[in-house]
């Protein structure tokens, strides 16, 4: 089976000079937890996850002096962080501001349509990301493949077989 078969053609994507409000409330609009990066042509360009975002939300509050270490019951327990009103709205006044560009990962793993979605499967877990974009011969993002996507088709896949 290839990727093509199996990726998502409807790709949400954020432009490099795109805030990361308004990156957000776009990844939080589409229900997405990241998204491929493009430049105006459309081609590929870094991905931005809600991982990246909440890394500079840690640094930030680390520049107050304030330092949040897990424990082994993270899991189960949330520590309250109780910071004072202003100090919470400078942070996410700051982090607003920032450009995409500044803060997505500029090298991104990606797959092209004709690959097999074994060896897609094989480059997610051992990149350890959620979504390939997939890209044709001139880098242009033209779909997205995640591991639910993967998933999904080895389930339809087991079901015919069996």
């Amino acid at each position: 089976m290839k990727v093509e078969d199996v990726m998502n053609r409807n790709v949400i994507t954020l432009k490099p000079d795109m805030t990361i409000k308004e990156a957000t409330q776009l990844l939080a609009k589409k229900g997405i937890s990241g998204a491929p990066v493009v430049n105006t042509e459309g081609k590929l360009i870094g991905i931005l996850t809600v991982k990246d975002v909440l890394e500079i939300l840690k640094e930030q509050i680390g520049g107050l002096g304030i330092y949040i270490f897990p424990t082994p019951f993270d899991f189960m327990e949330t520590i309250p962080l109780s910071l004072p009103q202003e100090s919470q709205k400078d942070i996410f006044k700051k982090i607003s501001s920032i450009i995409v560009e500044e803060v997505m990962e500029k090298r991104v793993h990606y797959v092209k349509p004709e690959d097999d979605i074994y060896d897609a499967l094989y480059l997610l877990v051992k990149k350890e990301v959620s979504r390939l974009p997939v890209i044709d011969e001139e880098k242009r993002v033209i779909g997205i493949l995640t591991r639910s996507d993967i998933l999904r088709a080895l389930s339809k896949t087991s079901q015919k077989v069996s």
